[in-house]
């Protein structure tokens, strides 16, 4: 039998201790791979969210995550509410969660929306999950009263401009309104979350004032992108209001023909003017909705059966029995009236007045104690409240002397009121001989105003008609006159007069009148 050295047995042992060595730490290798592998497992971040919201909005947030996690916003103006508090940042730890969001109105912009990013961090790695979309700033603008009170209709003043105030988070103006409204100072503009004042009354230089208007005015943003519009309420004017037009300032000193065709104001005492109009005297009276109503008075003279003295009476047309039916107005229902009055055999006195259909039917049952007074005399004299406001016109008509019959009335404005101005009878022989057929040839200096012209023929196109030559060619068509203020008139015009024109007046199919406007040479 062979032994084995011992020398190798040692080395045999020391063979085997070394590959187990080596085995051993391969091993070890491969368990701490292992290891390594499950550490650096990629982060799942939940799916990306979109939030859409408002300033002064409370948004939530739902999410679940497998790790602890941390938020942060990448915007100021939206943060995390945890507990009460407000933070740009938010931690917490794997799980289903429901973050709260609180969206201000910090650096909101009016025409672009802003967004806020939610970035998520786990462990070392970043993603974001949600994008906060903040809508942008709403213009906003509200009226009030001036109280403070929001309304949302503006009320239209009729004697004053009626207030209210407007309140915006932009810079603003009035802009689009109808064309029957004023605006005190001509505009309304503020700024940005400050009360403005405006005010508001009917135009007084339009028919609009005698109806109920309706209407809208607009407030728009300096860069015209966006507008507030309100409804405007105008009811009419006061129905117990009435506004009367005279053709002269005196509404006392007229005097009638007997014939009822001529009606001349003589002017106050002391005044050298007079005017003259022919079968009718035209009035212009602003009333709601052009309901008026007309009241004939006379006074007469009688004598008392008791004590033999001259005493004096009024009577008023429907009291006690009176009948007035000798003086007429005749009403369009636009607002233009005429009065006319019947021929006489002998001297009358009248009165008219006018009222609003309000005003009337509140003192119609009890005219004569309305209306009357007794003076010192101890005579019937009006009440002055109603002289001031409603009395049309008082006359005499009696027996006039026979007077040249007055050609034209022709008034301009100056100083603030229609004045007259005389014309001359033309007596250059080649006019007269141009217009061999025409009795009435006048000529007048232009007054560097329109001309109202009444040819005292009637109501023009009705009655009459006109055309207009200037050395010999006709420039009707150009526009140099046209209609007038009233029915009986027309109006010539021109920037500058420095070539005569005649209107030739036409009635008939005939020339009545001609007129021969001139430079003014003076």
């Amino acid at each position: 039998m062979r032994k084995l050295k011992q020398k190798n047995l040692v080395a045999l042992m020391r063979k085997f201790s070394l590959g187990g060595c080596f085995a051993a730490l391969f091993m070890a290798l491969c368990i701490s791979a292992c290891s390594d592998d499950d550490d650096t497992t990629k982060a799942v971040f939940p799916e990306k969210q979109t939030v859409n919201c408002v300033y002064g909005d409370t948004k939530e947030l739902n999410f679940e995550v497998s790790a602890n996690w941390q938020l942060t916003s990448s915007a100021t103006w939206c943060r995390f509410v945890n507990d009460g508090y407000e933070d740009y940042s938010l931690s917490g730890t794997a799980g289903k969660q429901t973050v709260t969001l609180k969206i201000t109105d910090e650096a909101v912009a009016f025409d672009a929306p802003t967004v806020a990013r939610l970035t998520m961090t786990i462990g070392a790695e970043k993603a974001i999950i949600a994008d906060v979309v903040r809508d942008n700033k709403m213009r906003e603008l509200k009226i009030y009263d001036m109280e403070g009170n929001e309304i949302h209709e503006i009320e239209v003043g009729y004697d004053n401009y009626k207030p209210f105030q407007v309140k915006a988070n932009f810079r603003f103006a009035a802009t689009n309104r109808p064309e029957w409204l004023e605006i005190a100072g001509n505009a309304i503009v503020g700024t940005a979350n400050e009360m403005t004042k405006g005010e508001v009354q009917v135009s007084k230089k339009s028919p609009y004032a005698k109806y109920e208007q309706s209407g809208t005015l607009t407030f728009a943003d300096e860069d015209g992108v966006k507008s507030f519009s309100f409804p405007l309420v105008y009811a009419g004017m006061d129905p117990k209001s009435i506004e009367i037009q005279s053709p002269t300032t005196d509404t006392w000193n007229w005097e009638v023909s007997l014939d009822g065709q001529v009606f001349t104001n003589t002017g106050s005492v002391g005044s050298n003017s007079s005017s003259t109009y022919n079968k009718f005297v035209p009035y212009t009276v602003q009333a709601l909705n052009d309901k008026v109503v007309p009241v004939y008075m006379t006074k007469i003279e009688y004598i008392n059966q008791l004590t033999g003295e001259t005493e004096v009476a009024m009577d008023i047309a429907g009291v006690n029995g009176a009948e007035i039916d000798w003086m007429k107005i005749s009403d369009d229902k636009k607002g233009n009236l005429r009065l006319t009055v019947d021929e006489a055999s002998e001297k009358r006195e009248g009165y008219v007045l006018i009222f609003s259909e309000a005003a009337y039917e509140e003192i119609k049952n009890d005219l004569e104690n309305k209306l009357i007074k007794t003076n010192e005399k101890g005579e019937p004299d009006f009440n002055d409240i109603y002289l001031d406001n409603n009395l049309l016109i008082h006359f005499v008509q009696k027996e006039k002397k026979q007077e040249a019959a007055q050609a034209f009335k022709l008034t301009y404005f100056n100083e603030g009121s229609m004045q007259e101005i005389a014309c001359s009878k033309v007596t250059d022989p080649e006019i007269i001989k141009l217009y061999s057929d025409v009795n009435d040839i006048y000529t007048v200096e232009y007054p560097a105003a329109a001309i109202e012209i009444d040819p005292l023929l009637g109501d023009f196109e009705d009655d009459w008609n006109f055309k207009v030559m200037r050395n010999d060619t006709d420039i009707t068509e150009t526009g140099i006159c046209e209609g007038g203020a009233s029915a009986t008139t027309i109006s010539a015009w021109e920037e500058e007069v420095t070539q005569e024109f005649h209107i030739l007046f036409i009635k008939d199919n005939e020339i009545k009148k001609v007129l021969i406007v001139t430079p003014n040479y003076n």
